[in-house]
């Protein structure tokens, strides 16, 4: 009898504590899951928002070539075909 009423008392208790274990599971492996993922370091300028900087003004035509040499070539290293073909 004064095990029932232990239990009884302890129940609310141990189903609190078990739903904080399982909310903090969730949230710990979410955000183990997003840490895990490989960020992006590389701005994504397409050859057109380069050629708009270009005739607004905001870079100059050596910059544009710069740039638009660096695009063309980390493309050539991300594409299969691009290296085993020649141009």
């Amino acid at each position: 009898m004064f095990l029932a009423v232990s239990f009884s008392e302890l129940l609310p208790a141990i189903i609190l504590l078990l739903a904080f274990a399982i909310v903090g599971s969730v949230l710990i492996l979410a955000l183990r899951r997003k840490l895990k993922e490989p960020t992006s370091a590389t701005i994504a300028f397409t050859l057109g928002d380069l050629r708009k900087l270009r005739d607004q003004g905001d870079i100059s035509a050596e910059e544009y070539d710069r740039a638009k040499d660096s695009i063309i070539q980390s493309v050539k290293k991300t594409t299969p075909d691009s290296q085993s073909k020649p141009l």
